[in-house]
């Protein structure tokens, strides 16, 4: 039994390392999208607003959210309570990261004078930010203050889980849709040698999003890696 959790710890970090590593290329990569050695238009807040909303949105809802929820895991001997209070305050960085993020594609669109919410991608991303807050306001509530019952904490639990993951999901989809909607009218998808190099960055930027996205689902759905019961639940 110890030499299978021994087995089961190393497999973890292994995963974990793999995770960060892909994680960390996936913000390099969509970072080099509006990057002054591959597109003119570069890094503005005044002028080019846009340039920062799939930046901060993969920092946001995909990297730092990703960590965020496997913390229980990485860090299963430190105390839950100090966990509960660490979880909640990386979702709420990642929340308001991504929140910036979205206020630089409103202003992009408010710049250029043009309408909000028309595509999947949109309607997805606003979804998600909404239903990120209210479960990190439910999450609050339920383990932190005021905190519910053991019992009721115990019967939502599940459904908080699902939720994470679903959200997570949910923000992986609308970044891959958000990038292809900005490809084709970048002319990405075409035989456009001026576009080639910003091309393969954003296809290789989806391709290490998946990968990081798989194994954090992994990691979280995998029984073995699962943070012990605790002898007082109470805390």
């Amino acid at each position: 039994m110890v030499v299978f959790l021994q087995n089961s710890d190393r497999t973890y970090r292994i995963l974990l390392v793999t995770a960060e590593i892909f994680g960390l290329i996936s913000v390099i990569l969509v970072g080099l999208l509006f990057d002054s050695n591959f597109y003119t238009s570069t890094y503005n807040w005044t002028t080019n607003p846009f340039s920062y909303h799939p930046l901060l949105m993969t920092i946001g809802l995909l990297f730092c959210y990703g960590n965020a929820i496997i913390l229980y895991r990485t860090f299963q001997q430190t105390p839950k309570r100090l966990l509960k209070i660490l979880h909640a305050i990386f979702l709420l960085a990642s929340l308001t990261v991504a929140a910036v993020g979205f206020a630089a594609i409103i202003r992009s669109k408010n710049l250029g004078k043009r309408p909000h919410f028309l595509s999947f991608h949109a309607w997805l991303g606003l979804a998600t930010l909404i239903l990120f807050a209210l479960q990190w306001i439910c999450g609050f509530i339920s383990f932190l203050v005021p905190k519910l019952s053991l019992d009721a904490r115990r019967k939502y639990m599940p459904s908080h889980r699902l939720w994470g993951k679903i959200i997570f999901l949910s923000a992986l989809i609308s970044i891959l849709a958000g990038l292809s909607e900005h490809g084709m009218t970048s002319s990405f998808f075409t035989q456009n040698d001026t576009q080639q190099a910003r091309r393969f960055i954003m296809n290789f930027f989806g391709i290490v999003c998946c990968l990081f996205s798989l194994i954090i689902i992994y990691l979280l759905s995998t029984p073995e890696y699962q943070r012990p019961a605790e002898e007082n639940p109470e805390k």
